[in-house]
């Protein structure tokens, strides 16, 4: 038989059970959902914010570490402009630069140089302060050095010969080829007498009324750059960048533990994507290496104009790490989502409970069938239960009669436009069990089927899905079950071109009106 004929009715109990597990389903996806949701934003606000943060934390400790540099060479631009460098005198200008650079210990050396050759420059030599002043006559370099002490007290001179030129220098190249007043910070590259690396700032100026470009410099060595970076606090395997603002490395806070840069493929990685990006500000750059995924930001140094950059790198699983409190925001959100599905689902229980009190019975259960059976039978007729003796046989007549056929297929369209029920098909009106013998079928199956046809030709296929015939023996006789659902749709009775709509009304079915039946379905929603 087919299988609408062996699944039982999917009855207002299994209705409700279905949308209480639908309900369940939706908050836990929704749950899902949220996490999934909330967790990827709280991942990516999180990185941000903390890429953000480090990056303007260390932008301005670097301002605080450089800020005295900047200053001084601005206030030398106006005494330079003012005449105050134009007899280079190194006895006055020690008294005027070792203090500053015994106040500021990274700055390693300051050099005064002009576009006619001549130059002052002044460095530590251990405990004491190294000058070596050069001039250019008829084309001949003369370089005198001379020894002090930090209290501006001669301990010895000397002359050396050397073709050493100021003008060739990469600070004071920059800052002639730059606007005067404007502060410059060269890449990283050899200091010609310290012999180290290192990156120098420098400014450039006319003095009023003359031709003569000078050039004032202060040297950082590489070494006291890395110190400071390493002096900043940053998340364990992190990394602080300093670059030139052509995007070249000045400075990297674990290049003492590295080779070389290509060591650090996160920081190859990140300047890569950077440039690629135009080397615009981006607070939180995402890529992954090795299946570690890494968050970048990249901060100018300077707001407006020309600038250096600062770069932060830091693994993801250091930064979440302190983001837990916002999983906590997370399992708040859910908890309240959870809530209040179940108060949802308590007021659908609440809402059906009112409809099981009165509900009819529409299914009888195989494992207490009998029991079930004879209690309907002794209920008698009503409005969900319905007796007929035959299928198709009238046994007035003792032939078969459409009429018959026709009179329980009333019973069933007038079922599912009520609220269900059950008919009884070999049980004769004073409730005795009959059986359908009369009915002269070759086998269950050819019954069976039968009904079937009668069914999709009279009411139509597409409500067979809520009519559930089964056969039982009860006391040696065979009776047809018939069990009905309610339908929302409205159901007709179709006989040839006219189709007929029937409801419950008590233990009989009653035809309605065409104004009756719009009237009763527009109250029955």
């Amino acid at each position: 038989m087919s299988n609408i004929f062996k699944s039982g009715p999917r009855n207002i109990r299994q209705r409700l059970l279905r949308d209480i597990i639908l309900l369940i389903g939706i908050i836990i996806a929704a749950l899902i959902a949220l996490g999934l949701y909330m967790g990827g934003k709280i991942r990516e606000q999180a990185s941000a914010t903390i890429i953000s943060n480090t990056s303007v934390i260390v932008k301005k400790k670097f301002y605080r570490f450089t800020e005295p540099v900047e200053t001084y060479l601005s206030i030398g631009y106006q005494w330079g402009r003012n005449g105050l460098f134009t007899k280079l005198d190194t006895a006055e200008l020690c008294r005027i630069f070792i203090p500053i650079l015994t106040t500021h210990s990274y700055i390693s050396a300051v050099s005064i140089a002009g576009s006619d050759g001549n130059e002052f420059f002044l460095k530590r030599d251990g405990s004491k302060w190294l000058t070596r002043l050069s001039a250019e006559t008829n084309t001949k370099r003369t370089t005198h050095l001379q020894q002090w002490q930090e209290n501006g007290h001669l301990l010895k001179g000397w002359q050396e010969k050397t073709d050493f030129d100021p003008r060739h220098r990469p600070w004071f190249l920059k800052a002639s080829a730059s606007n005067p007043g404007e502060i410059c910070w060269t890449d990283p590259y050899h200091f010609f007498t310290a012999g180290k690396q290192g990156v120098t700032a420098s400014v450039a100026w006319h003095e009023t009324g003359k031709q003569t470009l000078f050039v004032m410099a202060f040297d950082l060595l590489e070494d006291d750059l890395l110190s400071f970076l390493n002096s900043l606090e940053i998340a364990d395997q992190g990394h602080i960048i300093l670059l030139s603002r052509n995007g070249s490395m000045i400075a990297h806070n674990r290049s003492v533990q590295l080779k070389s840069i290509e060591d650090s493929p996160p920081v190859v990685q990140a300047i890569k994507l950077w440039q690629q990006g135009n080397k615009q500000n981006m607070h939180a750059l995402e890529f992954s290496i090795n299946r570690q995924t890494w968050w970048a930001g990249f901060t100018p140094l300077k707001t407006e104009g020309p600038s250096g950059w600062i770069g932060v790198i830091i693994p993801e699983n250091k930064i979440m790490g302190n983001v837990k409190r916002q999983w906590f925001r997370i399992a708040t959100a859910a908890s309240i989502v959870l809530v209040v599905g179940i108060f949802l689902a308590l007021f659908l229980v609440r809402k059906y409970s009112y409809q099981l009190r009165d509900l009819p019975q529409q299914k009888i259960h195989n494992h207490n069938f009998e029991n079930e059976l004879f209690s309907l039978i002794a209920a008698g007729e009503s409005t969900s239960l319905e007796f007929k003796s035959t299928i198709r046989m009238n046994l007035k007549t003792g032939k078969s009669g459409k009429e018959i056929e026709i009179g329980w297929l009333k019973t069933i369209a007038a079922f599912m436009n009520s609220d269900g029920g059950i008919l009884l098909i070999g049980v004769n009106d004073d409730g005795k069990i009959v059986g359908i013998e009369a009915d002269d079928f070759a086998s269950e199956d050819k019954c069976s089927l039968h009904c079937k046809n009668l069914i999709n030709t009279h009411i139509g296929p597409e409500f067979s899905r809520f009519i559930h015939p089964k056969m039982h023996q009860v006391q040696g006789k065979n009776i047809m079950v018939i069990e009905c659902e309610r339908v929302r749709k409205p159901v007709f009775l179709s006989m040839g071109k006219n189709e007929d709509f029937y409801v419950r009304f008590g233990p009989s079915s009653l035809k309605l009106t065409m104004s009756q039946m719009a009237k009763y379905l527009d109250e029955r929603r």
